[in-house]
């Protein structure tokens, strides 16, 4: 019995798209309390250093950060945890979150969306649930591979969330395209590896594209 397979589209919009259309709102935490955190700050310079009352303050602005942080752990602990349970293997990008966070433009929201910390909880409970997850590579084109008919459209901007294929005319929603393609070819790399090994052998908690062989990961 094939296992059943999730692929996982992290996105700005929204949070989370998974290849069955469904998504998972992101919670904007930051923004949600910046008001809050811009009148601390200001407080807080108004304050004459080293009095108790800089220190009170101080103290508000660390404590407001521990409760976005505790909010959006616990939205990560719940949303991953779920993932994990209801799928054997679970797909998503290597988005080289790093690298994307040297972005001026993107370095605040993907700090509020947490996609390290997400990514690093799928990882963790694959090995606790005996999952498989599956990293695919980066510079596969999830975005726009019509995932109907398989064609390559053109590369798109950031701005543009919904697209028709050329060739055969589907029309696709961005995030909900790229989840289908990532599953699919997160099952593919997923029983390639499968397939190689011993009979009494399961396949490891994470697969990375990026660490097979070339020859081996080419379609």
């Amino acid at each position: 019995m094939p296992p059943k397979a999730v692929g996982i589209d992290l996105g700005l919009v929204s949070l989370v798209t998974l290849d069955d259309g469904g998504t998972v709102d992101h919670p904007r935490l930051l923004k949600k309390y910046e008001k809050q955190l811009a009148r601390l700050q200001k407080e807080l310079h108004r304050k004459q250093r080293g009095s108790s009352n800089r220190e009170k303050t101080r103290a508000k602005i660390a404590r407001l950060y521990a409760l976005i942080s505790d909010v959006r752990k616990d939205g990560l602990d719940q949303l991953t945890t779920r993932l994990v349970r209801e799928n054997q293997v679970l797909v998503v990008e290597d988005l080289g979150v790093a690298n994307l966070l040297r972005s001026v433009k993107l370095r605040n929201a993907i700090t509020d969306a947490s996609w390290g910390t997400l990514l690093d909880m799928l990882r963790y409970k694959a090995a606790w649930y005996g999952r498989t997850l599956v990293v695919v590579d980066r510079f596969f084109p999830s975005t726009r591979l019509c995932s109907a008919c398989r064609a390559k459209g053109e590369q798109l901007d950031l701005s543009v969330r919904s697209w028709t294929c050329a060739v055969c005319g589907a029309v696709h929603d961005r995030d909900g395209n790229a989840a289908v393609n990532l599953r699919d070819e997160g099952l593919r790399l997923y029983w390639l590896v499968a397939m190689a090994l011993p009979p009494d052998r399961t396949p490891p908690p994470v697969i990375r594209a990026s660490e097979l062989p070339e020859c081996v990961t080419a379609a």
